[in-house]
């Protein structure tokens, strides 16, 4: 199978190319968030960040979505900027050393997201004010506010449409994918517990061994009772910014019941915990998810999450690597509904092929986790508090 990647150098800084900056000015600084004066704190938990050097006078360790431009009296200036809002863990902060006098610095401070309150069930939208406030030289030099529109944890901004520019944003899903979130124990206690595998350890067998891991997990959900549900997660479908609802694990196991891309983000996450390569794809309105059979990565499977929890069809014969099971009744049962989702899956690729290995829409995408934790993208959970301020200088 052949990936499009969606990945390039800048992940966030290429949403500064996009318009739809919002903007707050003061006589020689500014603020500004962006996209469209909205916040998506799953943007910044994920810790992505620009790849390489970072941009010529541009400070902090923040995302650059909520940035300060600050213009240098003079050479050596010393300035720290404050950022304080409604759903902040603490005040944002970042002191820097602008070098030129007359030159125009930006500064990102690293935000700390109070998760506890972005990721309640009842979490929704809501207009925020910003309130920066600018020292110089250790004077206080104005203030400033800006009011944006604050989103859930479980929003995943994935595209940004700006006339003919564009930012494809769609790794963030990889953020919600977490092989170490305790979930995924409990998902391979109960896969033990099934009988199909005595162990996982993801390629080290046959092609056969790797279908049945995943058949193993496959089957744990639905002993769990994890149930599909048609619920469609869609928040925003453009035309500028397109959005949609994922659960972090925990609340999909609690519930029980999984739409496409929280069932997606699961099973990923359990199977890149045994060591199988697993990617999301997404096509129009919905999402599926593969696997590598083999450790070249050479040829792929995909499971279609509509049949999770699905009553198992009638089979006539097994797959090859079922062939151990086949004298138990209650296991060729259990084999019909993993087959039934294996070929699903084939044949929702098959149909949108030539759309996901030539993308032209904000719809499509393949997302590998493995080459998604490679440019940086981090599970959400595993990042929760540990952003923090910090001093820097300008080149």
């Amino acid at each position: 199978m052949r990936m499009r990647s969606i990945f390039r150098a800048g992940l966030l800084a290429a949403m500064q190319a996009v318009a739809g900056l919002a903007w707050a000015d003061g006589a020689d600084w500014s603020v500004r968030v962006t996209p469209y004066d909205q916040l998506y704190p799953a943007l910044e938990m994920s810790r992505a960040r620009a790849a390489g050097a970072p941009a010529r006078n541009t400070l902090g360790a923040g995302s650059g979505l909520v940035a300060v431009s600050v213009r240098a009296h003079h050479d050596g200036e010393r300035v720290r900027v404050d950022i304080t809002a409604p759903g902040l863990q603490a005040p944002a902060s970042l002191e820097a050393t602008l070098a030129r006098a007359g030159q125009d610095y930006e500064l990102r401070p690293p935000l700390l997201w109070d998760a506890v309150t972005l990721n309640a069930p009842d979490a929704a939208p809501r207009r925020t004010p910003l309130h920066f406030t600018l020292a110089r030289d250790g004077a206080a030099a104005g203030a400033l506010t800006l009011v944006a529109s604050l989103r859930p944890l479980s929003e995943a901004l994935y595209f940004v449409r700006d006339g003919r520019d564009s930012v494809d944003l769609s790794w963030i899903f990889a953020a919600y994918v977490d092989e170490g979130d305790p979930v995924v124990s409990r998902v391979l206690e109960l896969a033990l517990q099934n009988g199909i595998v005595d162990n996982f350890d993801g390629y080290g067998g046959s092609a056969g061994a790797v279908y049945r891991q995943a058949w193993a997990v496959w089957q744990a959900l639905a002993a769990h009772g994890i149930r599909y549900s048609a619920t469609d997660p869609g928040i925003a479908r453009g035309p500028r910014v397109f959005s949609q609802r994922v659960r972090l694990l925990e609340q999909t196991w609690a519930d029980r019941s999984a739409n496409c891309v929280d069932g997606s983000v699961l099973i990923a996450s359990v199977l890149q915990r045994i060591g199988l390569r697993s990617f999301l794809v997404l096509v129009p309105r919905h999402a599926f998810v593969g696997f590598y059979t083999d450790a070249e990565a050479t040829h792929a499977a995909y499971l279609e999450t509509t049949l999770l929890g699905a009553p198992s069809p009638q089979i006539g014969e097994l797959p090859g690597f079922a062939d151990a099971f086949d004298g138990a009744t209650a296991r060729r049962l259990d084999i019909a509904g993993f087959a039934a989702a294996l070929e699903a899956g084939r044949r929702r690729q098959a149909r949108y092929a030539a759309q996901l290995d030539n993308r032209h829409r904000p719809d499509y995408a393949v997302i590998d986790i493995a080459e998604a934790r490679a440019f940086g993208v981090a599970p959400i959970r595993a990042s929760l508090g540990t952003a923090s301020a910090g001093a820097v200088s300008s080149p």
